[in-house]
């Protein structure tokens, strides 16, 4: 990505964040405008289409939040240098001149902003790959389906022992994403369990992973 986009994208996030909300937290608050979206649409009794619409927007919703979170994440890591030392390795095949040094500096644009608007978590493959490297693991998922988290209610629940099916549907929610924006003629059923499945599954992927992340801020 050419330096010129990558600081319009960095100004434009700049722009948007919402100060002082950590990116869980973040992450609830973008889907809890969507589920109340579906909610009001739900309780109006619209007709079929207006349903899938709404229902379609919490599924595009969703995927952005889950993104979003994995972004600002790593920015924070990376600029907190809670990070290993070979993670920067990924932008050796990034050509910078000394002029886009000299603009990355007059900016004061940090690495950690650079690689959250050039590098995609809008799939397993490329979070797991990503986070694996940043925090020295052969296999992130596979680090926080087995991490114990305990719920509000006192529960202590794994991905592994209490969402195994949570992989298959979170790929479900990415292809019927992919569907939606790339096929503007999407008409598929979309009902509101399925919807309700694929929730539950990203939310609980999203809790596990950012039980397990918290784990890995150094201690003052």
């Amino acid at each position: 990505m050419k330096l010129e986009a990558i600081v319009k994208r960095i100004s434009l996030a700049r722009k948007s964040r919402i100060k002082h909300i950590l990116p869980y937290d973040n992450f609830l608050d973008k889907i809890s405008s969507a589920a109340k979206l579906v909610d009001f649409v739900e309780d109006k009794k619209a007709d079929k289409e207006v349903k899938l619409e709404a229902r379609k927007y919490f599924v595009v919703a969703s995927v952005s939040a889950m993104e979003t979170y994995f972004k600002r994440t790593a920015q924070v890591f990376i600029d907190s240098k809670w990070v290993e030392d070979d993670l920067l390795d990924i932008l050796r095949q990034d050509k910078f001149s000394l002029a886009d040094l000299l603009e990355i500096n007059k900016r004061e644009v940090s690495i950690g902003e650079i690689i959250s608007v050039s590098r995609s978590f809008q799939d397993l493959e490329s979070i797991n790959r990503f986070y694996s490297k940043m925090f020295g693991v052969s296999d992130f998922i596979k680090e926080i389906e087995v991490n114990d988290v305990e719920t509000e209610e006192g529960k202590h629940i794994t991905l592994r022992n209490d969402y195994p099916d949570f992989r298959r549907r979170i790929q479900e929610l990415l292809n019927l994403r992919h569907l939606i924006i790339h096929h503007e003629g999407f008409k598929g059923i979309l009902g509101l369990q399925r919807l309700g499945e694929m929730w539950v599954h990203l939310n609980a992927f999203v809790a596990a992973a950012d039980d397990y992340i918290l784990g890995k801020v150094p201690e003052d």
